[in-house]
């Protein structure tokens, strides 16, 4: 008996565990793909068929209702025109056409004589007692005169609503099983050649990946060498243990360096990810190594993707001044140093305010040393200056009627009115309680549209309840000033919507008010409304005034803002009107537009969101 050398035995035990990987590795795949296959297969037979069948019906109740159809429109016909009518289909024998009378008699049949055939009222053919019932029906059974299956579907021919006959059209069984088979013998046949190159793709794909096993642990070996961590046991074949230690030690550098990474990471975002100012982060090399959306939005940047110098990333010469600057008086405690600095975007001037935190702790290798943050501060100074005019213009408005009422008083306590102007004084203090009634309630009225916490009402309205209440309401003041005012509603304009009704009057009474103080007599003022689509409500204001020029149309809407008029014009408004106009819009959710021009008129158009109430 020959002895077996060890090296040689272990040899043929790793090769008879590397055929047997390779044999368990094929028909586990094998199994599980065909098991798929099979699945899909037969789902895909299934869906198919339930198709085939669905069509197929379809087809036959088409072919049904075209039928009927022609037979009611020239009904009442004569039995020789019935019969000649069904013949015309003899040359589809894919399909039978059959028409009985009320009693059950055939009148026509596309495929037997009809004198030939016995009543069908009776209970072998249970179609036709449904069709003459006034039912359309379904049956499979066998025909009494071709004795071969068929499905059979009636229905009833009606003239002058009661039923006179009966129309059927009959498919054999036998057509639709052979579609199944063709159908069936497809899908098999895909599934075959399917399941054939799955075994061979199979074959091939478990040889590659069997062979290479060994390679691909010593592979892995080198790439987490100097992190060999405890190893467990493991059964299998030889290049599957190696494999596992292999993995098992790029888990454990992959993961103490993926652990660093997350950890940086949340460092860097939990600094900068939720600020709502502008950082840069930037290494000692002066490279901008990350930045927020915020300075995306600010400076109209791309979304961050790789590291790249300061210098080349902001082309503002005095925010790099700033940087600079300070980076080489480095304070080394980490204290921010922050100053102001006016930038001009597309020729708009912007008001920043740019702080530099230092983060390094004086190493070369630093991925952070400092952050760079902007604020824009424009839209607050813009709203703070918008404030302190707001009150000085309040201030004004009110002081002046008062001025007018005080004047008027004392003078009349003084007696320098004679009994003869008393009329006039009162008319002079009713214009200054007028203006300063006004003035209040547009200053209510701007305050109400600009209120965010207050949600919307919904107000179910109409548009010609609009119209009503507007005629109204500018009816007296349009004959005043001898402008023609008119107000024009759709088709529908009865159609019942739901909106914020108070902010809608706010915005068509100001836009209308607005129209009529500014339009010279003769002028028109028109305001039209429809309905865009189902929820949205457009209205158009438009006058033949004297227009506003486009550098005042970009603040006409601000709080106070009167265009300047020539002196002989003595309208003026209160300055809220548009300015309510707007804010009462945005509550709304909707959209303005503004077309002017000096000397001819203004449009304005307003699109408001609206909901259709339920039908009940």
């Amino acid at each position: 008996m020959c002895d077996t050398h060890p090296a040689s035995a272990s040899k043929y035990v790793i090769a008879m565990r590397s055929r047997s990987f390779f044999f368990s590795l094929f028909l586990g795949n094998l199994l599980l793909v065909a098991a798929v296959l099979g699945i899909g297969a037969w789902w895909t037979f299934y869906e198919m068929d339930r198709q085939s069948n669905r069509n197929s019906r379809r087809f036959q109740g088409q072919l049904l209702a075209l039928a009927r159809d022609g037979l009611e429109d020239t009904w009442p016909e004569s039995e020789k025109s019935i019969g000649q009518y069904c013949r015309s289909y003899s040359n589809h024998p894919e399909f039978r056409l059959t028409v009985v009378d009320h009693d059950g008699r055939v009148l026509g049949d596309s495929e037997y004589p009809a004198g030939q055939m016995k009543p069908h009222n009776n209970e072998d053919h249970p179609e036709f007692l449904e069709a003459l019932a006034g039912n359309a029906s379904e049956s499979i059974r066998q025909s009494q005169t071709k004795k071969i299956r068929y499905r059979y579907v009636a229905a009833p021919i009606l003239h002058k609503n009661q039923v006179v006959a009966a129309v059927r059209v009959a498919v054999p069984v036998s057509d639709l099983k052979e579609d199944r088979r063709h159908l069936l013998s497809g899908i098999a046949t895909c599934f075959v050649l399917m399941l054939l190159a799955v075994v061979v793709f199979f074959a091939f794909l478990s040889w590659f990946w069997s062979k290479p096993l060994k390679i691909i642990s010593q592979t892995a070996r080198q790439i987490a060498e100097g992190n060999l961590g405890p190893i467990p046991e493991v059964s299998g074949s030889s290049e599957m243990i190696e494999l596992h230690d292999a993995i098992d030690q790029m888990r454990q550098t992959v993961s103490i360096q993926l652990n660093t990474i997350i950890w940086q990471r949340e460092r860097l975002q939990s600094v900068l990810h939720h600020l709502p100012d502008a950082v840069f982060a930037l290494d000692s090399q002066d490279r901008v190594v990350y930045y927020n959306e915020s300075a995306e939005n600010l400076f109209r940047l791309e979304p961050f993707t790789v590291t790249t110098s300061i210098q080349f990333l902001l082309r503002f010469p005095s925010l790099l001044d700033f940087y600079f600057m300070h980076r080489d008086t480095n304070s080394g405690n980490g204290e921010p140093r922050h100053t102001m600095l006016e930038i001009r975007q597309d020729g708009v001037r912007n008001v920043f305010e740019a702080e530099l935190v230092d983060t390094s702790n004086h190493h070369d290798d630093e991925d952070i040393a400092c952050l760079l943050i902007v604020n824009d501060l424009t839209d607050a100074i813009r709203t703070e200056r918008m404030k302190t005019d707001f009150v000085a213009n309040t201030s004004h408005e009110l002081r002046t009627p008062l001025t007018s009422i005080r004047m008027t008083l004392d003078n009349a306590l003084d007696g320098v009115y004679t009994p003869d102007a008393h009329r006039e004084v009162f008319e002079m203090l009713d214009r200054s309680v007028h203006r300063l009634e006004s003035l209040t309630d547009d200053l209510l009225a701007l305050h109400s549209v600009e209120e965010t916490t207050t949600a919307n009402c919904r107000d179910n309205t109409t548009l010609r309840e609009q119209k009503h209440w507007l005629e109204e309401l500018f009816a007296s003041k349009a004959g005043e000033r001898n402008v023609a005012f008119t107000v024009e509603l759709p088709e529908n304009a009865d159609r019942h919507f739901l909106v914020d009704n108070k902010r809608l009057g706010l915005v068509v009474q100001n836009l209308v008010d607005n129209a009529l103080k500014f339009t010279p007599s003769c002028g028109k003022v028109g305001l039209r409304f429809s309905f865009e689509g189902e929820n949205v409500l457009a209205i158009r204001c438009e006058d033949t005034g004297c227009g506003i020029s486009p550098e005042d149309q970009n603040r006409v809407f601000e709080r106070f803002y009167c265009v300047k008029r020539d002196k002989s014009d003595r309208q003026r408004g209160t300055g809220l009107g548009l300015a309510i106009v707007k804010h009462a819009v945005e509550r709304l959710d909707g959209s303005l537009i503004l077309n002017s021009q000096p000397g001819v008129g203004s449009v304005f158009l307003v699109r408001i969101p609206i909901v259709v109430p339920d039908a009940d």
